[in-house]
């Protein structure tokens, strides 16, 4: 049966239920009672809430000191979201050439309050007769600022064009989360002056119009803001990556200290074998490079129980064929269908060792002490935004580390900083979401 709009939901907690008259309790008459289900809808409202107010008190007296918020449902238009995992969207999801997009599309969609949000995919929000309140555009490395004769520039600024002509065509307040710059570390010398192209400009400036908010674009760091800035553009603030939402954890910063703190008491004093995940570097047109850090996690790996996080079609063949009999087939993973498999494994592991982002961020947001070893200039963006846990690269080609605890020792870590800085960036998506009308996952709130 077709999904009814209009239903009034009451929210206590993190329980959520729509509101049915009619409902017979007799398990015997299930059929009869399924047929009775009357579904209350919204202009049932300010009886339901009178009536609350009335009933959770003896007597029947209307209690004055109850809050009661009512929120009305709104409709967006989303771009790049997480859809529920059926059948078909898995199967699409397996043809994605990254599934660290799996990631970055699960923050995004999951910072929105899913209760009083309804998700159109863009090609349904186009359509005469269907009325949206807001568009949220989520994004990832879409901004190619070297090689503008490369092919990979054009894709992607017909990318980039795609999104200003959908902000123009929805025409209703704009949110951008996310987007940020495409760069290896050879790609920029001067990262103070670097500047957006004049059609990602121009994609800043759509959002702009159609938002009162300063910052209505969250980049994912200080040199995709630069960028903007030194391009004319002021509505970018530096946010790293959506994910950073995804735990509902209180004090996400003291867990993963606390973990931190006791790998490193295991391998102190009992030099405990432990359960890594190995996060593969996106370094395949690098051979030198490639070979220098992927000895550096097979030197990790000799007295630990390694599992190695496939992320791109290419990354199993090439770790193989330069591991050989190192690596145990079994132990190599890719986890195609989305994240809730890949989640679901994360909690199995004591460690995670990274040299991608949402790899490392996989492990982070389950409350895994995580490295992340940046190999580009993205990914370093993103760790200082987010405050993460890494190894500079530097550190990586200079040295040989031959154990866990040697990384573990060289790595830059500050959780208390972390944890703040992670809280201050659920403040800004909150002003940004209410900035086009949406409630923030109240679960993120509490």
């Amino acid at each position: 049966s077709e999904l009814n709009d209009d239903m009034l939901c009451l929210q206590v907690g993190s329980y959520v239920a729509a509101l049915v008259s009619g409902t017979h309790t007799n398990s015997s008459v299930q059929d009869e009672a399924a047929a009775s289900v009357v579904i209350i809808g919204s202009d049932e409202t300010d009886d339901i809430v009178h009536q609350l107010k009335r009933d959770m008190f003896e007597g029947g007296s209307v209690s004055v000191g109850i809050e009661v918020k009512i929120v009305e449902r709104k409709s967006i238009a989303i771009h790049e979201w997480y859809q529920p995992s059926t059948h078909t969207v898995r199967l699409a999801r397996s043809t994605d050439q990254n599934s660290g997009n799996f990631i970055w599309k699960f923050g995004a969609t999951r910072l929105i309050n899913p209760y009083t949000t309804k998700f159109l995919n863009p090609s349904d929000a186009r359509k005469e007769s269907v009325n949206v309140d807001a568009l949220v555009m989520a994004s990832a490395n879409a901004l190619h600022l070297a090689d503008p004769d490369g092919n990979s520039f054009r894709v992607m600024k017909d990318y980039v064009n795609g999104l200003s002509s959908l902000v123009k065509e929805i025409d209703k307040p704009t949110i951008m989360l996310g987007i940020g710059i495409q760069a290896k570390f050879s790609d920029i010398k001067d990262t103070k002056h670097v500047a957006l192209h004049e059609h990602q400009a121009h994609l800043m400036n759509e959002i702009a119009k159609r938002n009162t908010l300063e910052k209505s674009v969250s980049v994912r760091g200080e040199f995709t803001e630069t960028a903007c800035i030194n391009a004319g553009v002021h509505n970018c603030l530096s946010m790293g990556c959506p994910s950073l939402s995804i735990s509902r954890e209180r004090n996400l910063g003291q867990l993963l200290g606390s973990k931190w703190s006791a790998v490193e008491s295991k391998l102190a004093h009992d030099n405990s074998t432990l359960k890594i995940g190995i996060g593969l570097p996106a370094l395949h047109d690098d051979n030198m490079k490639y070979a220098k850090v992927v000895d550096l996690l097979l030197a990790i790996c000799e007295n630990h129980d390694c599992h190695f996080i496939v992320q791109a079609p290419y990354d199993k063949n090439l770790l193989l064929k330069h591991a050989g009999d190192k690596v145990d087939v079994n132990n190599v993973h890719h986890f195609k269908g989305g994240v809730e498999t890949w989640f679901q494994f994360m909690h199995q592991l004591d460690f995670v060792v990274s040299t991608r982002i949402h790899g490392g961020m996989a492990g982070i947001v389950n409350g895994i002490p995580t490295i992340i070893i940046p190999t580009d200039l993205r990914i370093l963006e993103l760790i200082n935004a987010m405050k993460l846990p890494y190894l500079s690269f530097e550190d990586v080609m200079a040295k040989n580390f031959e154990s866990l605890q040697a990384i573990m020792g060289a790595t830059k870590k500050d959780f208390i900083d972390f944890e703040q800085n992670r809280l201050n960036r659920l403040r800004e998506y909150k002003r940004m979401l209410e900035s086009v009308g949406l409630e923030m996952d109240p679960l993120l709130l509490e």
